[in-house]
């Protein structure tokens, strides 16, 4: 309707301003743990030590070892999906009480990782004490002055190991001597892998790990880790992209890890050596900026390597696309070369996925606005500018020559594309590389 007295009208256009996109390295952690997953949910979250024990239990620090690790090493976030099974149990022993009556203790966590613990009982005075030890090393619990009537109470308060396998207390002190708990099994194939659907309803994942504790099969855990291929590729198609992570079993050798390797051939799975380390290269994977790569880059917490890798075994490893992790002299434990299975860089993958990510999103805030040149020429200059702030990053480069752009982007639609209501998006992108290798030439001048 037309103004009669003369006037100003402003009319008021809010600019679309993109969300900020999730922060990368989000690991989502598959395993056994103390505490049962909430009523409400399948999964939780960490971001903290204090809060995984919080809210996994104190005994998980054993039975999921890569949480603790990937922490130490700075991930952003751990979403811990912790696992039913009806397959898993606990390691236990019974200690003698008189003549013929036992006590039974168990691990506070089922899995493996108790069977060989030891648990010696000496007496003194009217009190006795309990030393809890692993295999092989010195003990990591000392329960001085233990009553009997109080012993489930006083375990139940005070061990993150084990507990009173039953109700009430012993009728007496256990005999003295050492116990050995037993018994204890990991879950099953078929639960890890059922576990990964989980993970398809936390949007940020953008690394998985399956905290696989039994390596006796092999074959079993190579189909766990195929499983996590998979999945990785799926919520890939969804714009979601993700990198898993596997290590070689703690008995193998280069041959047994070179066999593993092709048929876990992907551009989404890492797998490490020697045993014990993924949980801290992806946790040192996920405190570094998308675009860098793990290779050379120092790991936390991990103390002693299970087995050193010789250098002949080293670059064995590497011609089969396995990431040896080794202590050199100087910088400590250190990712060797930060490759996937198929051989390509794994920061050229995350770059890649956090392009796909972003360009989703703005995608999704110009659905029903693009009918107009208008409309598509905003989505290609929101495009253009989250594909600067990339450049400016360091993520994408120009050619080596600089000849070429770090990236190209258009947005068009052909007349059927329009009947239909479709507009396409062309994108290319120049990830930058890590330079990995140096070749020098010294003229000697006499």
């Amino acid at each position: 309707m037309a103004r009669i007295i003369p006037g100003v009208q402003v009319t008021v256009v809010k600019e679309v301003v993109p969300p900020q996109l999730s922060p990368s390295g989000v690991l989502g952690l598959i395993g056994i743990t103390e505490n049962e997953v909430p009523a409400d949910s399948n999964t939780v979250r960490a971001s903290s030590w204090s809060r995984f024990v919080e809210v996994c239990g104190a005994a998980s620090a054993y039975s999921l070892p890569e949480a603790r690790q990937a922490l130490a090493n700075g991930v952003f976030e751990l979403v811990i999906v912790p696992l039913k099974s009806s397959v898993a149990s606990k390691a236990s022993v019974d200690l003698a009480i008189g003549k013929s009556k036992t006590f039974k203790l168990e691990a506070r966590a089922a899995g493996t990782w108790a069977n060989g613990f030891r648990v010696l009982v000496s007496h003194r005075a009217e009190k006795f004490d309990l030393e809890i030890r692993p295999p092989v090393g010195d003990a990591i619990e000392v329960h001085r002055g233990l009553d009997h009537t109080k012993l489930a109470e006083s375990l139940q308060a005070a061990s993150a190991v084990i507990r009173a396998g039953g109700p009430g207390n012993p009728g007496e002190a256990p005999a003295a001597g050492e116990y050995v708990l037993a018994a204890g099994k990991d879950a099953g194939e078929a639960d890890y892998v059922n576990a990964l659907q989980h993970l398809g309803n936390e949007s940020d994942v953008d690394m998985v790990l399956a905290a696989v504790q039994d390596f006796g099969n092999v074959d079993s855990v190579t189909r766990i880790y195929s499983a996590v291929i998979a999945h990785c590729n799926q919520m890939s198609s969804n714009s979601q992209g993700r990198v898993g992570f596997g290590q070689v079993p703690p008995t193998a050798g280069d041959t047994d890890a070179k066999k593993m390797a092709p048929a876990l051939l992907s551009e989404r799975f890492v797998l490490l050596a020697p045993h014990g380390v993924a949980g801290a290269v992806a946790g040192r994977i996920g405190s570094l900026d998308y675009f860098e790569s793990p290779t050379f880059k120092t790991l936390s917490g991990m103390g002693s390597l299970s087995r050193a890798l010789p250098l002949e075994e080293q670059g064995s490893l590497l011609s089969s696309s396995v990431v040896p992790v080794v202590e050199q002299r100087g910088r400590g434990v250190i990712v060797l070369r930060g490759i996937t299975t198929d051989g390509d860089q794994i920061s050229v993958r995350r770059i890649a996925d956090r392009a796909v990510r972003g360009v989703r999103m703005l995608g999704e805030m110009f659905i029903g606005r693009l009918n107009s040149e208008d409309g598509r020429g905003a989505l290609k200059q929101k495009l253009i500018e989250f594909l600067v702030q990339m450049e400016k990053e360091g993520a994408l480069v120009r050619s080596a020559d600089g000849k070429e752009p770090a990236f190209t982007a258009n947005v068009h639609s052909s007349p059927a594309d329009f009947a239909q209501g479709i507009v396409r998006v062309d994108i290319a992108v120049r990830p930058v590389r890590a330079i990995d290798f140096i070749y020098a030439t010294i003229f000697v001048q006499v």
